[in-house]
């Protein structure tokens, strides 16, 4: 009977000592949860990391004002004890509370980046929400802020007829636009005149969807520095209907990534 208890002891401790080991593994801590993920403020830096094996949720609203384009930037990037020869973090954005719907695809950072979301126009007064994944035990300092573009499709820039708007657009030819619009007063040819610092393109629509070009044969803008042409409707001499709201798209044409700056207006031809 002495031998059992005696065994017994002994089995009760190894398992202790073991369970202890166990308990001191450190795999960080990761941050906010998918049903409550941790709120970001635009502008202020947030320090946290992800738990090895595991993912941090966030999230973060655009102002009533601040449509445009969004950035996140990872300072202070340390990734220890990794499982992975690629020793990294992903960064995926998402439209929805579910973190079912991606906006675009994960961006990657092995050190310290700025991750621009493929330079997409963000609608204000919406909340975002993002999931970061790191291979290995993580630790940042993570900060949103306003990018270069401004307005999006859903909250587009007005512009006050006659008055100069100083703007940006931030991206490539391909990534990155700034969305306005303005409202007629009479039917007439309208003119829109740019000082810009490089080359750029711009569209205009007669739908909030951005969508029907308003006779793309007139209507566009051709791509260069100090843009001007003549909004003249569907035909050369139609001009634009009256008390109506137009849209306006504008892009940079520069094969990598930059931000130009312009002063745009919009005016009733004299």
């Amino acid at each position: 009977m002495k031998i059992f208890y005696y065994v017994l002891i002994i089995f009760v401790f190894s398992a202790c000592s073991i369970s202890s080991e166990e308990d001191t593994t450190d795999y960080g801590t990761s941050d906010g949860l998918a049903s409550a993920p941790m709120e970001l403020t635009v502008g202020t830096a947030k320090t946290g990391g992800v738990a090895k094996y595991g993912s941090s949720y966030y999230k973060f609203t655009p102002s009533s004002t601040g449509a445009g384009s969004y950035e996140l930037n990872i300072a202070s990037l340390v990734i220890s004890d990794s499982w992975s020869s690629s020793s990294s973090v992903y960064v995926y954005l998402y439209t929805d509370s579910g973190y079912s719907t991606m906006s675009g695809y994960g961006d990657s950072c092995l050190a310290s980046c700025t991750v621009y979301f493929d330079y997409s126009a963000f609608d204000a007064s919406t909340t975002y929400y993002l999931r970061i994944y790191g291979y290995g035990k993580v630790t940042y300092s993570l900060t949103v802020s306003q990018g270069g573009s401004e307005g999006s499709a859903n909250d587009p820039v007005e512009l006050t007829l006659g008055t100069a708007h100083s703007g940006t657009v931030e991206g490539t030819s391909y990534y990155g636009k700034s969305y306005y619009k303005f409202t007629t007063v009479a039917t007439d040819n309208y003119t829109l005149t740019m000082t810009n610092s490089d080359s750029m393109d711009c569209y205009l629509y007669s739908d909030s969807g951005f969508s029907t070009y308003v006779s793309y044969s007139y209507n566009n803008c051709t791509a260069g520095t100090d843009l001007s042409t003549t909004f003249t409707g569907t035909s050369s001499s139609a001009g634009l209907t009256a008390a109506k709201t137009y849209y306006l798209k504008v892009e940079g044409e520069s094969s990598t990534a930059k931000t130009t700056t312009y002063n745009i207006t919009v005016a009733a031809e004299d």
